[in-house]
């Protein structure tokens, strides 16, 4: 069995996507990855580059988990381009606490860690730095177990903590943070029910006001997903994980089909960019066995 219209690596693990940018001509795809196996751990970041999103080319390894900091693994974050330079954030993962840390790539395939990584250590379960712009300033939200912390860049290599985003009975993992239309879009993956959640609400630079709980018909085991601007489309990736992996496919995992998100009365609708709409089926789009309704 093969997909078509997900990409996947040519072998072992795949899951969240990161880094997600356009950036020197193309749109750079980068992933949480396991270059040992099919299975989790020994995690890195992997690499495919594309223009269209059909025609993916596999890439080499961007980031390794190999300095002492991120040792045990390089987890996931997001990539801002900033005067020509690609800075990607990402949870530097070591035996005594995640921390978060920070590289640069002149072309987005070879990347230099900051020296003086990590450059925050919250000294608790913190991961997956989204930095993103507001008011023409630099700012990043990471999740915890109980919040949403927020920090405001001096440059992109210093952060300072300025208030929690949001507090709640959650383990917020992947959280994003996006302007939609005159509205802010909150989307976080849940530890506890392994899900994707969006809410719409108003942000004003310190903290996130929750208007309403929005929903999007997801497939299956779909987690993780990221959100990035591309000439005003706000553009989202997931992961669609195998729970069922059985061992017959060279690979386990696969990235979903992009998402443009926008308002429509109000309310978060989503549709398959251009490239894909000659493979709607209705509002489905299918490819062997994932279902992408939209």
């Amino acid at each position: 069995m093969d997909y078509k219209l997900h990409y996947h690596p040519a072998k072992n693990w795949i899951n969240d996507p990161n880094g997600l940018c356009f950036f020197n001509g193309q749109f750079h795809i980068y992933y949480q990855y396991n270059p040992k196996c099919t299975k989790w751990g020994n995690i890195c970041w992997g690499h495919c580059t594309t223009t269209n999103f059909i025609n993916y080319k596999e890439e080499n390894m961007a980031l390794l988990n190999d300095t002492p900091y991120d040792c045990e693994g390089v987890f996931s974050g997001n990539g801002i381009v900033i005067d020509k330079t690609l800075y990607v954030y990402y949870t530097s993962i070591a035996p005594a606490h995640p921390t978060q840390s920070v590289a640069k790539s002149k072309d987005g395939y070879s990347f230099e860690k900051y020296q003086g990584n990590p450059i925050i250590d919250t000294h608790s379960e913190a991961r997956d730095p989204f930095v993103f712009y507001y008011n023409n300033e630099l700012y990043m939200i990471i999740g915890t177990q109980d919040k949403v912390l927020l920090y405001k860049g001096v440059n992109p290599f210093h952060f300072n903590y300025l208030s929690d985003l949001i507090n709640g009975n959650e383990f917020y993992e992947c959280p994003n943070l996006v302007k939609i239309g005159d509205k802010y879009l909150f989307k976080y993956s849940s530890m506890i029910d392994r899900c994707d959640h969006f809410y719409l609400g108003s942000f004003d630079g310190a903290k996130f006001i929750k208007e309403k709980e929005v929903k999007l018909p997801l497939p299956k085991n779909y987690y993780a997903a990221q959100i990035f601007n591309h000439e005003g489309k706000l553009i989202m990736i997931g992961w669609i994980a195998n729970p069922d992996y059985d061992g017959s496919l060279p690979f386990n995992g696969l990235l979903s089909i992009p998402r443009e998100l926008y308002l429509e009365n109000g309310d978060l609708k989503s549709k398959p960019l251009e490239a894909f709409e000659k493979y709607l089926v209705g509002n489905k789009i299918i490819d062997n066995d994932i279902i992408e309704e939209f």
